[in-house]
């Protein structure tokens, strides 16, 4: 009389019976065993699809955009131009450079031209050639550069001639400032400075 009851009961509430019906199922079920491993891979995984696009935004957001504008060196380590250096090598000869200017101009497409005003003089220990004195000198640099997470990097184009002026990665210190350092060579001695340079208004 019991169980007519309860089946009674259960044909009066399906949702209890479709409840009752369906215990056999769940206890046939293995229990799930989550392993370490196969978390961590589900992890990295989860990861890899959620920030991989942020990551990517950040790193382009990181490249900045090219400036514009034409900059005067107005230091070099930190001493105001003109510079004079002057060089004595071991046979007696004394190399003397004298850099006058150097004008950075920024364009767009992301070019670049810089240009050196400079004067070298020659003197020897042999008499004839005492006092050689070259007059001053122009010197033009052309090529394209990039600015990358405060950075700025020149690439000389493969036809212009820098004279043995090398360029190097310098750094943006804001819209209106670049400190770069370059190197060159007085007679046999080579040489690392740095310039500051300053935006100038309205001069392109």
């Amino acid at each position: 009389m019991r169980e007519d009851a309860a089946r009674g009961r259960e044909a009066r509430d399906p949702y209890a019976a479709g409840i009752i019906g369906a215990l056999p199922f769940f206890a046939m079920r293995p229990t799930l065993v989550f392993r370490p491993a196969a978390v961590a891979r589900v992890a990295r995984a989860l990861c890899t699809i959620v920030l991989a696009p942020a990551l990517g935004h950040a790193q382009a957001a990181r490249v900045q955009a090219p400036i514009v504008g034409t900059f005067f060196a107005d230091r070099i380590d930190a001493l105001p131009l003109p510079l004079t250096d002057r060089v004595t090598d071991t046979d007696g000869t004394t190399y003397l450079v004298e850099i006058d200017r150097l004008v950075l101009s920024l364009r767009p497409g992301n070019r670049f031209r810089a240009s050196v005003r400079f004067r070298r003089t020659i003197n020897s220990r042999d008499l004839r050639g005492r006092d050689r004195a070259v007059p001053l000198q122009s010197m033009m640099v052309n090529g394209s550069y990039a600015i990358a997470a405060g950075e700025i990097r020149f690439t000389p184009d493969s036809s212009s001639d820098a004279g043995g002026l090398r360029m190097l990665t310098g750094r943006v210190d804001g819209p209106r400032r670049i400190t770069m350092p370059f190197d060159y060579r007085n007679g046999t001695t080579e040489r690392r400075r740095t310039l500051t340079l300053v935006l100038q208004d309205n001069v392109y």
